[in-house]
């Protein structure tokens, strides 16, 4: 689960820096056309260059939105949200006036002042920038409380299938009704209408059927290997592959059963994360 999660998170990351560069060139590209239709309605000459190095309000947007997120996902509370939110904002002011001197100072004829850039950025762009980090915050807080709820509900669903599998069964031993430990059982095997349990004292016969049973057995610890046999994993000493999709196993009491390739991938699955966490 962690190393989809992290796969799905990294994915999510690209995604966002993708979706950022396109809307930033779409942002470049309408910001210069704007320019240069505003020029030529009013009759004063436009600069390519000039209208491209006032653009770079825009750009800003890619590295600091994702730092903002960083943030956003490194802390929480409203109060350090909101204070990252005031302190993204600050950085893309006072940046985008130093980028427009910057660039003119080196590729321009004529160098933008600091301040007078400063001045244009808060009139022609600080409402825009406070809305969009704030529809990023916003958006960000939506995405962590579905996400949150989402978990609660995978979580309070999970819950009864570990909470409500059998411990223990009533068997016939002759005529006494014994109660045996569900971890002590080796194997179960269909024996219509009535299942074989196979403990490690001897066989029972149980009168259920074996899908009944499995519903439930703890599905970490029991799964079916074939139409006929459900197995209990932490019994397993051996596995070995048939090369052909199927696989016998053998269990610490020296019995030997058949995995059916119709079985084998959920049946490698609970076997292997038995390994995993023994």
């Amino acid at each position: 689960m962690t190393t989809k999660f992290a796969y799905q998170t990294l994915s999510i990351e690209h995604k966002i820096k993708y979706v950022l560069l396109f809307f930033v060139s779409i942002f470049i590209v309408v910001n210069i056309g704007v320019d240069f239709f505003t020029a030529k309605s009013q009759n004063y000459s436009f600069y390519f260059s000039e209208a491209l190095i006032f653009s770079s309000y825009w750009l800003l947007f890619v590295p600091l939105v994702q730092l903002f997120l960083k943030f956003l996902k490194r802390t929480y509370g409203f109060v350090k949200h909101f204070m990252f939110f005031t302190i993204v904002v600050l950085i893309h002011s006072l940046t985008y006036p130093f980028l427009v001197w910057l660039f003119s100072k080196i590729y321009y004829y004529h160098t933008f002042e600091y301040f007078q850039t400063f001045r244009f950025g808060l009139s022609a762009y600080l409402i825009k920038t406070l809305i969009i980090y704030a529809f990023i915050l916003l958006s960000y807080s939506i995405f962590k409380i579905q996400r949150n709820f989402n978990n609660f509900n995978s979580e309070k669903n999970i819950e009864p299938e570990i909470q409500n599998y059998i411990s223990s069964i009533i068997v016939l031993d002759n005529t006494r009704k014994v109660i045996i430990n569900v971890e002590d059982i080796f194997y179960f095997s269909a024996n219509s209408p009535y299942v074989n349990i196979f403990h490690n004292q001897k066989k029972y016969l149980h009168s259920e059927t074996l899908k009944s049973l499995e519903k439930k057995l703890n599905a970490q610890l029991f799964v079916r290997i074939h139409k006929s046999h459900i197995v209990n994993v932490t019994k397993i000493s051996s596995l070995q592959s048939r090369k052909n999709g199927d696989y016998d196993i053998t269990l610490s009491d020296s019995t030997s059963l058949r995995v059916s390739r119709n079985y084998a991938k959920k049946f490698k699955e609970i076997f292997e994360h038995h390994l995993a966490i023994k």
